[in-house]
């Protein structure tokens, strides 16, 4: 599809080139005037945002969030440890992974966003680093509580128009900026496989944590000012405090995010974000040390080779993990810190968020990027880059795996019932034999029963295609509104036989069936409160 990068330096650019199409079926050309969507990049500005008023006085980096919060605001909170302004940057505030960056806009305000499907805080903070959109949300919350203005208008007050940023959209719609609108209604998406998703509007309503857009020019000046340091802060000392560690890599003195800019390791640390949205992709690096930057910007869903290995050709190639860090891995079950554990979502957390890993060369978590790990048994961590992978129990991967086995028996069971149930009958109706010699209230408490299995079987599998498409209707309410209606029908089909004395006089045979009957209802009763997939209301 379409690509743009921008090399340069404190002076001023010394490569740009643009590349591909915007629309590849119309043959528009990505140009200097097309405009792309940040993505995660954009939570540089809500990070820019705090240093500012840390920088007046106005924010304390070390206090704990709550004081910049309504009372009571934050309902979900596990520990008595405080949360910090620094947690919130280093993402280790301890919260599990949340819907909040996904959902569309219905005209609430951030506060409203957040006060409601707060994500579970399952780390103390400052122990585990797990990436997370709704603690930049917090964040950007907290800098208009303190600032009294929307956090798009002091976006726009204090760093877009210093900047002279006028080609660059903050709001949901783009309906702060006309230019921005009207180029978008041009503009073709397409995903990794380079498939168009057509005219593809990212509508979240948090939208301080992933929704900017602009042109490439725009983005560069940002990008610029933050590796001139100009214009954003009043006192150097401020750019000092801002490129400053505030958390390592464990063990060692290398810099994994400073104030809300992670670190890259290729011939050199970088600092900057990557951003994703749905049909488009981006970068900041910045060189600190020899004052070099680059930007990249993509209409294509989490690309992968501009973004990561491009940067190596200026750079230089990206850090290995060491030998010693291979050696001290130990093969197991590893989670990603950021997942969802709690909710409707849970399920996905052995889906998609876990993976054995075996002790090898070929280690996706030590080989892919720059890792290290820390702790040994089920205490291991592997920490890279944007995130942490923690080690989980056996016993914990063996109970979810069971539990999810279970439903998959019974649900094949539920579809070979339903299919003899239904072929006796109509062998019956079309040979004109006697009817069945089981009870009607059975027979037809066996098609309900079946049925409501195959119902849970088709929403899984729905379910399951928009997580392996990054289709983002897998948040649809509709989709537990059904979990819920068919896991009430299941309940009450498993406990029917024992209710009713139809079951008396049937044969031994016919009884056994009854019981693996209820038995299968029972399992997918089982994992949907289990995987809390009847919880509609939480996303």
């Amino acid at each position: 599809a379409g690509m743009e990068t921008v090399i340069f330096d404190k002076n001023g650019t010394i490569y740009q080139g643009n590349f591909g199409y915007m629309d590849k079926e119309k043959g528009i050309k990505a140009d200097d005037d097309s405009v792309f969507e940040w993505g995660s990049a954009g939570k540089l500005m809500v990070w820019v945002s705090v240093m500012q008023l840390w920088e007046e006085g106005k924010v304390n980096l070390e206090e704990d969030i709550r004081n910049y919060l309504p009372e009571g605001f934050l309902k979900t909170l596990r520990y008595d440890k405080p949360i910090t302004m620094l947690d919130l940057m280093n993402h280790q505030a301890g919260f599990e992974d949340s819907s909040h960056a996904y959902l569309e806009n219905k005209g609430q305000n951030i506060e409203q966003i957040l006060a409601i499907n707060q994500p579970a805080q399952l780390y103390e903070p400052g122990t585990m680093t797990g990436y997370s959109n709704f603690s930049t949300g917090l964040a950007a919350y907290i800098v208009e509580r303190i600032s009294g203005q929307s956090f798009a208008d002091y976006a726009r007050k204090h760093i877009l128009q210093p900047l002279g940023m006028n080609k660059t959209s903050l709001l949901t719609g783009y309906k702060d900026n006309d230019y921005v609108l009207e180029k978008r209604k041009e503009e073709i998406t397409y995903d990794i496989n380079g498939k168009s998703l057509g005219v593809n509007y990212m509508n979240i309503g948090l939208y301080p944590v992933g929704l900017t857009a602009s042109t490439m020019g725009d983005f560069q000046r940002f990008a610029q000012a933050l590796l001139k340091k100009e214009k954003l802060f009043k006192h150097a000392e401020t750019w000092t405090t801002l490129y400053t560690a505030t958390s390592n890599y464990p063990g060692t003195d290398m810099p994994l995010n400073m104030h809300g800019f992670w670190t890259r390791e290729y011939g050199t640390t970088l600092v900057g974000h990557g951003g994703n949205s749905t049909g488009y992709s981006s970068y900041i690096l910045l060189d600190l040390k020899n004052g070099i930057g680059m930007t990249v910007m993509t209409n294509q869903d989490h690309e992968l080779v501009y973004n990561y290995e491009m940067p190596a050709l200026v750079f230089g190639p990206k850090k290995k993990t060491d030998s010693a860090t291979f050696d001290k891995f130990q093969s197991g079950n590893y989670r990603s810190a950021r997942s969802f554990a709690s909710g409707p979502m849970s399920i996905s957390r052995i889906l998609l968020y876990t993976q054995f890993v075996e002790k090898s060369k070929d280690n996706p978590l030590l080989s892919q990027n720059f890792s290290v790990v820390s702790g040994s048994g089920d205490e291991t961590k592997v920490t890279a880059s944007y995130g942490d992978n923690f080690r989980v129990k056996d016993s914990e991967i063996l109970k979810d795996w069971s539990l999810l086995i279970s439903a998959a028996v019974g649900i094949v069971f539920s579809i070979i019932l339903f299919l003899a149930r239904g072929g006796l009958d109509l062998f019956r109706l079309v040979f004109k034999k006697g009817q069945s010699k089981t009870p009607k209230s059975l027979r037809i408490w066996t098609y309900l029963t079946s049925l409501a299995g195959v119902g849970v079987a088709i929403n899984f599998l729905l379910l399951f295609n928009t997580f392996a498409t990054d289709d983002l209707s897998f948040l649809a309410s509709w989709r537990y509104i059904v979990f819920a209606g068919l896991g009430l029908i299941l309940a009450g089909c498993a406990v029917f036989p024992l209710l009713t004395k139809a079951r008396k006089g049937l044969s031994k045979s016919r009884l056994f069936l009854t019981v693996l009957t209820s038995l299968s209802a029972l399992v997918i009763v089982a994992n949907i409160l289990y995987w809390s997939l009847y919880q509609f209301w939480a996303l």
